[in-house]
């Protein structure tokens, strides 16, 4: 996980100090995406909390090879659309992206993009739309114009570590007879996440005892999503105060 931080680190600062990226074609990308898309691969997967904040939701899932990260999937929702993408890494670099838009506004309201990078650079970018995602499909791409600062490459693993954006802190516990759930948030960037609570476990009994001392503590949690009544739920696994 600390390899997977520096690398990103220094992709942002090659990216300040005008460097090349790595030597890469778009054939030898679409290789690699290719093969790491068959049904051979074995990936170690992690899946984050399911942020929320006002209109929006956003969580990823990470696949690893050998403590590499390989690709990234984040599920982007907002009132005015969902965003699916997917990232792919290689060397440590972000050197593919597949996205899928729906929009609520755009007068095409379905789009498919694939961007081509260098880890530093875009490539080349290609993207097509259409009135109905079915028919997505039978559309080819088209070259279009992509900016490398529309992507924040480094939000993915954010998420999944709870860093920055998502660093999460005990606001509260509401119970809803006979369901209980406990509520994180960031007082900043205003996500927060509500986890079910089945068991019990010593962080949170020290929580219910002193919840007022507790409150605005940060915690770092692990997660479960279980279907519920036909709902998918997050249930709290294990938690950390990180101060301790």
């Amino acid at each position: 996980m600390r390899n997977s931080a520096y690398l990103l680190i220094l992709f942002f600062l090659n990216a300040c100090s005008g460097e090349q990226g790595i030597e890469i074609s778009t054939t030898e990308i679409d290789a690699y995406v290719s093969d790491k898309m068959g049904e051979s691969q074995i990936f170690d997967v992690s899946q984050s909390l399911r942020f929320s904040r006002e209109n929006e939701t956003y969580e990823v899932v990470r696949y690893m090879q050998n403590d590499t990260v390989v690709l990234y999937i984040e599920t982007d929702v907002t009132k005015d659309e969902q965003i699916i993408r997917q990232t792919f890494f290689k060397e440590g670099v972000p050197v593919y992206v597949d996205e899928f838009i729906a929009s609520n506004i755009n007068e095409t309201p379905f789009t498919q993009r694939k961007i081509y990078l260098d880890g530093l650079n875009i490539i080349e970018s290609y993207e097509k739309s259409a009135f109905a995602e079915m028919d997505l499909e039978g559309i080819d791409y088209e070259k279009a114009n992509a900016d490398i600062r529309e992507f924040d490459f480094a939000r993915p693993d954010s998420a999944l570590q709870q860093k920055g954006d998502f660093e999460m802190s005990f606001e509260e516990f509401i119970i809803i007879d006979p369901q209980t759930y406990l509520i994180l948030e960031n007082n900043e960037s205003k996500y927060d996440v509500a986890l079910f609570v089945s068991e019990e476990h010593p962080v949170l009994t020290q929580l219910f005892a002193n919840p007022d001392d507790n409150k605005g503590r940060t915690i770092f949690v692990t997660h479960q999503f279980v279907l519920m009544n036909g709902i998918e739920r997050m249930l709290f696994i294990e938690g950390e105060f990180i101060d301790d």
